[in-house]
């Protein structure tokens, strides 16, 4: 599924089971919108996969829409590739790409 499949607005309990997955150039991209529109109560910091994608808890999108504290970044955003470009999976399953700690052993 990608962000173009889900319905804005969202629910908190119904975005924070979901993941938001995208590529570092994307990341850059949404990184270079917050610092021109975003808010400094919100501040978005994306976990690196084990397949070099990036992840997000979907529950951010509670925030992009008019009076959310992400709503000039979205504004200014391109939907049309983000709708392509970012992937939506379970967060149970992004839980799974995420790199393991290494056990130390003494």
């Amino acid at each position: 599924m990608t962000l173009f499949d889900l319905t804005l607005p969202i629910s908190y309990e119904d975005a924070k089971v979901l993941a938001l997955v995208f590529t570092p150039a994307l990341a850059g991209r949404l990184a270079e919108l917050h610092r021109l529109h975003g808010s400094s109560n919100c501040v978005p910091m994306p976990l690196t996969l084990t397949d070099g994608r990036l992840m997000l808890c979907a529950d951010i999108l509670t925030e992009v829409l008019p009076g959310g504290l992400l709503a000039d970044m979205w504004a200014a955003a391109d939907k049309e590739i983000l709708g392509k470009e970012v992937e939506v999976i379970p967060w149970s399953d992004a839980l799974l790409l995420l790199p393991q700690d290494p056990i130390v052993m003494e």
